[in-house]
Parts: structure tokens; sequence; C-alpha cells
């Protein structure tokens, strides 16, 4: 890390004084390593550096939302153009900064139901490895293993309550949370606060894909069905059922904090469900396809 990264941080943990009550707790007990994961985890800022891939054959710019259909998304975009340029670890602000002619492609992003997102990594944190295909285990172990040492206190919420209760503390806030909790409406968002072209929806993914696969003219397949709960080997109808039986086994309790932590995705879900965001995306779709056309 450089002096001024290092620097940076010191000042974001001077800003965090719950962090820093934490880190003297640990140290107060002699637990040095917990305390220097705190440090880690408190003085860094949110994982905006998902996946976007950048098609120039398609001129379209998708932006991943982990949890969201993003390997079948991705798999589907990379068949279609194998000359696909996948942007890993950079902020949409930044990837847009550096290249201001990405503002002119259709963009578009998923997003999903805040309590079946959060239950489906809660899924793979705890249980998906006892139903995944074997090549996907390790791969998997190693991303929980990571996260729980990245995460001040997220392996020790081993229920789904506790997984919502500690998502509703410092340490799976916004503020510095991994991409994969991360708020989905901070991922998609463009420096000046705009969505994406289209934003579909999880739970209407067939019908919102076909919509993307008509603009841009992909060929028209059905999206591999990949990564179905937490990994579960599982065909579509099993995946779909076991997503809607997860989702009405939350507990109120849970419900009620994910309503809080994730206020906007919600008003974002419920903006592409009744067509609100659906209608703005199509218009600028149009708009998009006027101009590639020069109509």
């Amino acid at each position: 890390m450089t002096l001024a990264g290092s620097a940076q941080r010191l000042r974001s943990l001077a800003g965090r004084p719950r962090v820093l009550r934490d880190m003297a707790a640990e140290l107060l007990h002699g637990r040095f390593g917990e305390a220097a994961r705190i440090a880690r985890a408190g003085s860094g800022g949110p994982d905006l550096g998902a996946e976007k891939i950048v098609s120039h054959r398609f001129r379209c710019l998708w932006l991943c939302v982990p949890k969201v259909a993003s390997r079948s998304i991705a798999r589907a975009l990379a068949k279609a153009d194998p000359d696909a340029e996948v942007v890993s670890g950079r902020s949409l602000a930044a990837l847009l900064a550096g290249r201001p002619e990405l503002a002119d492609y259709f963009s578009f992003a998923f997003v999903r139901s805040p309590v079946a997102r959060a239950l489906s990594l809660h899924a793979e944190l705890r249980f998906g490895q006892a139903r995944n295909r074997s090549e996907q285990r390790r791969a998997k172990r190693e991303k929980r293993e990571w996260l729980f040492a990245r995460c001040p206190g997220l392996k020790q919420a081993s229920t789904f309550d506790a997984f919502c209760r500690w998502l509703a503390t410092p340490y799976g806030s916004d503020e510095f949370a991994d991409r994969h909790f991360l708020s989905q409406h901070l991922q998609i968002r463009a420096p000046d606060g705009r969505l994406p072209d289209f934003v579909g929806r999880l739970e209407n993914l067939d019908a919102d894909w076909g919509r993307v696969v008509a603009k841009l003219g992909l060929p028209a397949e059905p999206l591999p069905l990949l990564n179905t709960m937490a990994g579960w080997d599982a065909g579509a109808s099993e995946a779909h059922a076991l997503r809607q039986a997860a989702e009405q086994s939350a507990t109120p309790a849970a419900r009620a904090l994910l309503r809080v932590r994730y206020a906007e995705d919600f008003r974002l879900v419920d903006a592409a469900s009744t067509g609100d965001a659906r209608e703005r995306a199509n218009s600028a779709a149009s708009n998009t396809d006027c101009g590639r056309t020069g109509k």
C-alpha cells in the first residue's frame, strides 16, 4: 500500500469512533489478530468493483450486482460476444471517468428483492456446500473463508436473524461493505445518480432478459441456469421453489431489519416491479437505437 493510501486509511479510522472502541477492546484482551482485522475492515470503503462487461459489438454495458444471476448473465454475454471486455475492480464512476464514450452505450443491470438476496448470501455462507456440485465446493469454501476473515463478526452470525442483525451493524453497513452485501443501487447508479437504461428484476428474469435481448439483438437463447440457491444443483422449477420457500421462512424481525438496511433497494425493486424503471429504460433504449441507426 502506498503512503497516501495508508494515510487515507488512518483518516478513515479516526472518523469512526465505534471502530476505534472495538479495536481498543480487542487489544485490551490481547486479541491482536482480531484488532488488526477490525482495523483493516474499518479503515476501508465500500467495494464498488463488481464486474462490468463492455461489448463494443452490441454497444452495451452490463453492471453486475452479485447474487443477482450474475454468473448466468456474464456467461450469456461472453457467448454472444467472445471479444466482450470484462472490467474488474473498478467502480462505475472510475470506469466512466476514464472512458466517457461508454455513456452512449446501452447500460443495463438486474436487481433482486433485498430479502431474497440476503437469504441467498446467507445460504452460501452457511449451507450451500451440502449440495454444491463438487467442482464448486472449493471456490465457495474459499469465498466464505475470505468473507469471514474480512468482516468482523460475520462468522458468528450463523442464523439468518443473526445475519440480518449483523448487516445492521457498522461492519455490515454500506460504509465499508463487500460487494455481496453492498446495497444494489450503489453498484449501478452513475456518478450523477442516474440509473442504467434498463433495470430488470431477478424475479422476472426470463421476461426482462428477453427485453434486453430484443433491444440489443443478442442471440435469442435462454439464460444458463447457474449458481441456483447458493450453488445447489437444482433445475429451474426446483430453484424457484427453493427461493420462494426460503423467502417465506424469513421472520418478521429479519424483514424489518432488512427493510431499514436496504430501504433504497426496496424502492428500486418496487419501481422495477411496477414498471416505472422499465418505462424509463425502454425510452432510453429507444433513443439509443435511433442514435445507432441514424434515424
